[in-house]
C-alpha cells in the first residue's frame, strides 16, 4: 500500500510520536510511507530511512503557513495517488480531508484522547466540537480504548469507529534468576523509588497534588527508605506550587523533581514502581512504558480505560481517580510486599507485548488494507 501519514510536526508531542511510530512500523510491513510534516520544525523523533518525509508548509508566516499545508498537500496527493491517508490530530486530518476532495482517498482520522472528561475538567467549546462534530466528516475514525468507541456510539454519524492503542516505543526489560537485564543483555538493578511522569504545568490533569498527598500519609519510615521522583516539563509557576505542597505535607525531603527528561526510560528501569495518578487519560502511554521496564504499576483508572491497558488484575493495580487514600493504601502495600512487587513487575513486562510496535501495526495494515480494499471495490 502506499500510505501518507500527515502531522504537525516530527517532535515534542505525544500525539506526533506516535504518527512517527505508525510510520515506521508501517514501513517495516513492506508499505510504501510517506510522513508529510513542518519540517521548518525540529525533528526530534527518529524516522526510519524507508520512510519518505516532506515538507507540510512552505513557509513560517503564520496565514501562508495554513495555506500553503492545504497547497502542498493537494500537489503530493495529485502526483503520488497515495491509497489511504492518515491524519494525526485534528488541524492536519481536517487539512488532509479537504486537500483529497475529488481524489477518490480514504482519509483516517486519529483521536489522541478521552471522550469524556471528569466535571472538574470539562471539554471547551471547540475541543467537544471537533470531537462530535468535525469527526463527523470523516469515514473513518480511530479511538484508543473500547470505552471511547463506547461513548461515540451513534454520535458521529456515518463514521466507523475502530480502536487502535498507541504503539509502545521501547524494548521491554527481561527477567532472569539473576535480575531484571536489558535486551543487549545489560543488568539494570531496581531501586526503592516510586517514579511518576507528566507535564508539572498540567499538574491538576496528572494529578499530582493527590500524589504527594497520598505520599505525606505513608508511614514515615517507608519515606526514610525510599523516594518518590516525579520527571516532566516544569514553569516556575508549577514547580513552585507542587514544592509548597510537599512542604505542606511534610514531604520535601523524599520527593525529587527531575524535570523534563530524555531518558525516561532510564529512570522507569531504576524504579520499582509507578503511579499514573491523572484526574483523567485517555490512553497513558507513559503506563506501557513503565510497564515494558519492570515496573509494578498503580493507575488512577478513568471510567475503565487503564484497567484496559492492564488487561487483568494481575499485570497492575487499578484504583478509583481522584483518591489520594486508595493510591496511599496501595503504595504501602506494594513497598511492604516484596514479592508481589515483584509478580506484577514481571507481568507488566508481558502484558506491555500487546502494545509492541509490531503487533500495532499489524493491526493498522490490516484496518488500511481492508479500508483500500473496499474503496477500490466501491470505485469500480
Amino acid at each position: 500500500m502506499k500510505i501518507y501519514i500527515v502531522c504537525w510536526r516530527l517532535s515534542f508531542g505525544g500525539a506526533e510520536r506516535v504518527g512517527v511510530l505508525i510510520a515506521n512500523g508501517l514501513a517495516r510491513k513492506g508499505n510504501e510511507v510517506t510522513l508529510v510534516a513542518d519540517l521548518f520544525d525540529p525533528v526530534t523523533y527518529h524516522v526510519d530511512g524507508d520512510v519518505k518525509v516532506r515538507n507540510l508548509v512552505s513557509s513560517q508566516a503564520k496565514v501562508r503557513k495554513w495555506t500553503s499545508a492545504f497547497f502542498n498537500l493537494r500537489r503530493y496527493f495529485r502526483e503520488d495517488r497515495p491509497d489511504v491517508v492518515i491524519g494525526i490530530l485534528n488541524a492536519t486530518a481536517m487539512i488532509a480531508l479537504i486537500a483529497s476532495a475529488g481524489l477518490h482517498i480514504p482519509v483516517v482520522m486519529t483521536e489522541h484522547d478521552a471522550f469524556e472528561r471528569p466535571a472538574s475538567a470539562p471539554f471547551s467549546f471547540w475541543k467537544h466540537f471537533a470531537k462530535f462534530t468535525l469527526n463527523k466528516l470523516y469515514r473513518h475514525v480511530t479511538v484508543l480504548t473500547t470505552a471511547d468507541k463506547n461513548i461515540t456510539g451513534e454520535r458521529l454519524g456515518r463514521a466507523h469507529i475502530h480502536v487502535m492503542p498507541n504503539p509502545l516505543a521501547l524494548h521491554p526489560l527481561v527477567w532472569t534468576d539473576e535480575g531484571w537485564k536489558m535486551p543487549d543483555g545489560e543488568y539494570v538493578e531496581k531501586k526503592p523509588i516510586v517514579l511518576a511522569a507528566g507535564r508539572l504545568e498540567d499538574w491538576h490533569y496528572k494529578g499530582f497534588d493527590l500524589l504527594i498527598k497520598a505520599w505525606g500519609m505513608l508511614e514515615p519510615e517507608v519515606r526514610k527508605k525510599w523516594t518518590l521522583e516525579i520527571a516532566g516539563k516544569e514553569t516556575p509557576k508549577s514547580l513552585a506550587y507542587l514544592k509548597n505542597l510537599c512542604k505542606q505535607y511534610g514531604v520535601e525531603n523524599s520527593v525529587k523533581f527531575l524535570g523534563f527528561r530524555e531518558d525516561i526510560d532510564k529512570l522507569m528501569q531504576q524504579a520499582s514502581i509507578f503511579v499514573l495518578s491523572s484526574r483523567y487519560e485517555g490512553f497513558g502511554l507513559v503506563l506501557i512504558e513503565a510497564m515494558s521496564q519492570g515496573c509494578a504499576c498503580i493507575a488512577a483508572d478513568y471510567k475503565g480505560r487503564q484497567k484496559e491497558i492492564f488487561g487483568s488484575i494481575d499485570n497492575g493495580i487499578a484504583i478509583e481517580t481522584e483518591s489520594s487514600t486508595s493510591m496511599t493504601d496501595q503504595l504501602q502495600l506494594l513497598i511492604n510486599d516484596e514479592g508481589e512487587r515483584l509478580r506484577l513487575q514481571k507481568n507488566a513486562v508481558q502484558r506491555s507485548s500487546f502494545f509492541s510496535l509490531d503487533n500495532i501495526s499489524r493491526k493498522w495494515n490490516s484496518l488500511l488494507s481492508s479500508l483500500v480494499n473496499s474503496n477500490t471495490t466501491a470505485s469500480q
